[in-house]
């Protein structure tokens, strides 16, 4: 005897069917939207490589991620990332607050010196992207084993710097505690560098604002520079044949004004003047040995070689007409190649006095 759906049963079952149907293709119109809102951003081109939908928690995850520079180099892409994850922060949503968190595994991002010299809003175009994808203000953010470069193949030679195995965790960015603190969004990072060193930061933040503002405190320790020695030999004109670096900073941003200092620590180290020696035309090695001479001789009668200088920072990064990450970058990249050399000359300074 064959059943006979009544209405109610039929409307059900209809819904059912609807729900299902679209629930196998959110994951393919998502994927398009995303892709169509990174294709828009510009200056650059991007594409997803799958999208993954988690109800139950509120979540989506990105898989495959890439971002090109419409004028960089397309061996080393902006932004890889292998996945992120956006979801509803419950233990906000508990306290009557609908934000999100957003985590994202083994990110990849190549920031490139002397590329185009037109300048374009780049960071408000990028905010937005990110506002698109996460459509609920964004409250936790953590990056899992990322890497961040720096590369000049402007440079002679090509500059390649990196942090690795890169640990951050930014909380309360939209402000849900502590309302009123001016400074209320924690920031902390852990990092792998160039040379065997060990990077750690912590700073509070105020990422509500177009620039944020912040105060925050850095530290570089244990990095071999002979790994720093295209580096060095492109912008300070030295050659090191040995040393090691612990540099420290404090970071200080007020609507747009960046104002702090590095200090960098030279210990145990041997240099030469690798610009003079290319003038010259003269041998190599006989002049890194006169130099070496000299250096380590004075080195010899002080109870620890070590070069420290402290260089102040300031710039504005409010410019709109300007990439505001990359003005920072630069401001710093300036600011320790001033260190180092007003660093390395004072010594060497001191070693031809002490003779």
């Amino acid at each position: 005897m064959a059943v006979r759906l009544t209405k109610p049963l039929k409307i059900v079952l209809t819904l059912v069917v609807v729900l299902l149907a679209f629930r196998i293709a959110l994951p393919y119109i998502l994927k398009n939207y995303v892709n169509k809102t990174l294709d828009e951003l510009p200056g650059y081109t991007g594409h997803v490589e799958d999208i993954d939908i988690a109800l139950i928690r509120g979540a989506y995850q990105i898989n495959g991620l890439v971002l090109l520079e419409e004028k960089g180099n397309p061996k080393y892409p902006f932004l890889q990332i292998t996945e992120t994850d956006l979801s509803i922060e419950w233990k906000s949503l508990f306290k009557g607050k609908l934000v999100g968190e957003v985590i994202m595994t083994n990110p990849r991002l190549n920031i490139l010196a002397g590329g185009s010299k037109t300048e374009d809003p780049t960071l408000d175009h990028w905010t937005e992207v990110v506002k698109d994808l996460m459509p609920i203000t964004i409250n936790r953010f953590e990056v899992h084993n990322g890497r961040l470069a720096f590369l000049d193949f402007s440079a002679s030679p090509d500059v390649k710097l990196h942090l690795d195995n890169l640990r951050l965790t930014a909380l309360n960015l939209a402000n849900v505690e502590e309302v009123g603190k001016k400074l209320p969004s924690s920031v902390t990072a852990t990092a792998s560098s160039i040379g065997g060193g060990a990077f750690k930061g912590k700073m509070q933040v105020n990422a509500l604002k177009r620039i944020p503002d912040f105060d925050g405190d850095f530290q570089l320790t244990g990095v071999n520079l002979t790994s720093l020695n295209a580096f060095i030999k492109a912008n300070a004109k030295f050659d090191v044949e040995r040393g090691k670096l612990d540099m420290y900073s404090e970071l200080k941003s007020t609507n747009g004004q960046l104002n702090g200092y590095i200090k960098p620590f030279f210990e145990d180290i041997k240099v030469l003047n690798w610009k003079k020696d290319k003038k010259e035309g003269g041998f190599l090695s006989a002049v890194k040995e006169a130099v070496i001479g000299v250096f380590t001789e004075a080195a010899e009668n002080q109870p620890r070689d070590q070069v420290a200088t402290k260089i102040p920072i300031s710039g504005d990064i409010s410019n709109p007409k300007t990439n505001g990450w990359k003005t920072f970058i630069n401001v710093l990249k300036h600011a320790f190649i001033d260190a180092f050399s007003k660093g390395i000359e004072s010594k060497l300074q001191g070693s031809e006095e002490g003779k």
